[in-house]
């Protein structure tokens, strides 16, 4: 699954939905390519950590956890 980012550094609401069923399918490769170069913000984060936990996705919870969290501030 490719995403489309724009800006490669953020999240939009279309790749956060790519990303959000790549891990209830538990796509872990796909996940961790979505995640390259990729900072959210922490809702965003925690969502789809428990986003994996409810789906049993200790490895993908993991690579989300690892992910950078950019200022709330940040456009």
């Amino acid at each position: 699954m490719e995403m489309n980012i724009s800006n490669q550094n953020k999240l939009g609401p279309a790749n956060f939905m790519q990303l959000e069923m790549s891990i209830e399918k538990g796509e872990e490769s796909s996940v961790k390519k979505m995640l390259s170069g990729l900072s959210m913000r922490e809702p965003e984060k925690n969502y789809l950590i428990d986003v994996a936990k409810m789906n049993k996705q200790s490895s993908i919870m993991e690579l989300l956890k690892n992910a950078p969290v950019r200022n709330f501030m940040e456009i």
